[in-house]
């Protein structure tokens, strides 16, 4: 069924079948009911991406996560696709990598389908010039969890410097002395502020980590750093503080294997609180993140800037939560 097999059927112009589809105003509320009535007996689907190609703008958002194997990002893009929903939009959905680093490809296929706006998890320094290169400068994008200094887009995120401090500060409070930080990649904005705060909150104690590390934000690099801790100082430090939950548990399995307990010989803890963090057999001590709703953040940022393009540029700031559960204990003695 197309437009005008709609318009032949309601005795109207395919104009007016077009206004009543996109829900604009101008028709007679009578013949808007018997269109859609029409529409509905026909099975008419209006084909919103065709009509956003005619327009120039579609009812759809580019959604680039970090690492869609890492349960953090899933959960932000659940927000995202719940709130688009809600407001008419549809999701486009694509990966940037691991640690950062547009791939130009993904960025330019996003613009080719006319996306109305384009939300980034991903962003890292380097991708500032592609991002002003390929996105057209009137498309929104907004940033959610990393950002770009100086880029003119709006940011959804909480203030990682003081969620990690907080975590230094919670292992002090408990009398460690010996601690470690396997930190997140430098490129990452996140990563950089967290391993900020995690140094401050150990500089108030005037204690100096025992060892400093960068890794990727996954298991295996966190089971590696860890490893190396171990190799290198033929003794664990008294707890680690982990740039994410994930370099966290791979943390807690290296120590496990080299014979340790977890937290009666090393505490550990992460940063995300993702689903697993809270399982019984980890009860990992972390730094929450409203993931769900730093999601719907970002829409309602992309949706407000489609509406009023000429606002200026604005910072969401949620709240963070420490959390405090089975890995992190008072050092022995």
């Amino acid at each position: 069924m197309t437009l005008s097999d709609v318009a032949k059927r309601a005795g109207v112009s395919i104009a007016t079948v077009s206004y009543v589809m996109n829900d604009r105003a101008g028709v007679g509320e009578r013949t808007r009911e018997n269109v859609l009535r029409i529409a509905d007996e026909l099975g008419f689907r209006l084909n919103r991406v065709a009509s956003g190609l005619r327009t120039g703008r579609t009812q759809v958002l580019g959604l680039v996560l970090a690492d869609i194997t890492n349960p953090f990002y899933p959960e932000i893009a659940g927000g995202v696709i719940a709130a688009a929903a809600e407001a008419g939009f549809q999701v486009f959905l694509s990966h940037g990598g691991t640690d950062g680093g547009l791939d130009g490809e993904v960025v330019q296929a996003l613009c080719d389908h006319q996306c109305g706006a384009l939300i980034f998890t991903s962003l890292v320094v380097s991708d500032g010039p592609l991002l002003t290169d390929v996105v057209p400068h009137d498309m929104p994008i907004v940033q959610t969890v990393r950002r770009i200094p100086g880029l003119e887009a709006d940011f959804v995120g909480i203030d990682d410097r003081a969620g990690a401090r907080e975590a230094a500060r919670h292992l002090v409070e408990l009398g460690h002395r010996q601690v470690a930080v396997l930190a997140g990649p430098s490129a990452s904005s996140a990563s950089t502020e967290r391993t900020a705060g995690f140094r401050e909150g150990l500089a108030e104690a005037g204690i100096e980590p025992a060892a400093a590390m960068e890794c990727s934000l996954t298991v295996d690099a966190g089971h590696r750093a860890a490893r190396q801790l171990l190799e290198s100082s033929g003794r664990p430090p008294s707890a680690v503080l982990c740039g994410n939950d994930l370099i966290a548990l791979g943390a807690v399995d290296a120590f496990l294997a080299h014979g340790l307990s977890v937290p009666d010989d090393v505490s550990v803890a992460g940063y995300d609180d993702i689903w697993f963090a809270s399982s019984r057999l980890v009860q990992l001590t972390t730094v929450r993140q409203p993931r769900h709703e730093m999601g719907r953040g970002a829409v309602a940022l992309a949706l407000e800037r489609l509406a009023d393009p000429g606002i200026p540029p604005r910072d969401v700031i949620m709240e963070h939560e420490l959390v405090i559960r089975r890995t992190t204990a008072r050092p022995r003695a």
